[in-house]
């Protein structure tokens, strides 16, 4: 089985409406649907509830490729609203043990960061035009105070371009069993130290957003 896993319904909506995939109902706690040998699943927000629903899902279905498809905020004014991206490497934002050894956004004895399987990748990149290659953060945080926007600018040297709250927990779960990912991503808005600003771009291009995943999802993956 291939899985298609997002965090939000409001992300898959448009998928789900076009596609008519059939739920299945045997999880209290996750959204899962079903359309020939693809599984179309939502996690909820949050790295917990990330990790929680694809190791569940792993568990119980035999799963050869994962695409997290979503949304995500732009940390770079020249990644703008509505842009197609493709994550090369993650990273989990706010994890620092680098006093006992560990590099900065590592979570302790696990890997430094994680990346999109590079043939998924490469397929990705090919199939879709003017798709952009980013560094992703990961957190629990909703970047909203200066605080946090200078934490991951000098911590990671300004390397993180985008930010959410699952796609790190999906890479580290994926890394685990050994199944291969690739992480694809709209961006709803340029995150500034202004929530008002954020929220309102976010509340306006989500249903752009959801749409154009649809599309990407119709049109490239499910047909292949």
């Amino acid at each position: 089985m291939n899985l298609i896993i997002s965090a939000m319904k409001e992300e898959l909506s448009a998928t789900l409406n076009a596609l008519q995939p059939t739920e299945i109902v045997k999880y209290s706690h996750i959204k899962l649907y079903q359309k020939g040998d693809w599984l179309f699943a939502i996690s909820k927000i949050g790295l917990v509830n990330a990790a929680m629903t694809l190791t569940t899902i792993i568990n119980d279905y035999a799963i050869k490729a994962i695409y997290n498809i979503g949304t995500v905020g732009s940390l770079k004014a020249a990644i703008k609203p509505l842009a197609v991206l493709a994550i090369t490497e993650s990273y989990c934002t706010f994890a620092d043990a680098q006093e006992f050894g560990y590099s900065m956004g590592q979570i302790p004895g696990e890997a430094a960061s994680y990346h999109s399987d590079p043939k998924l990748l490469t397929t990705i990149t090919t199939k879709v035009s003017k798709i952009k290659q980013i560094v992703l953060g990961s957190s629990d945080i909703f970047l909203d105070k200066l605080e946090y926007f200078n934490h991951i600018k000098t911590k990671f040297k300004n390397k993180i371009d985008v930010v959410d709250m699952e796609g790190n927990a999906f890479f580290q779960v994926a890394a685990k069993y050994h199944i291969p990912i690739v992480s694809i991503k709209i961006v709803t808005d340029y995150l500034q130290p202004d929530k008002k600003s954020s929220t309102s771009q976010f509340n306006k291009n989500l249903a752009q957003a959801d749409i154009l995943i649809r599309d990407l999802i119709c049109k490239e993956l499910f047909n292949n």
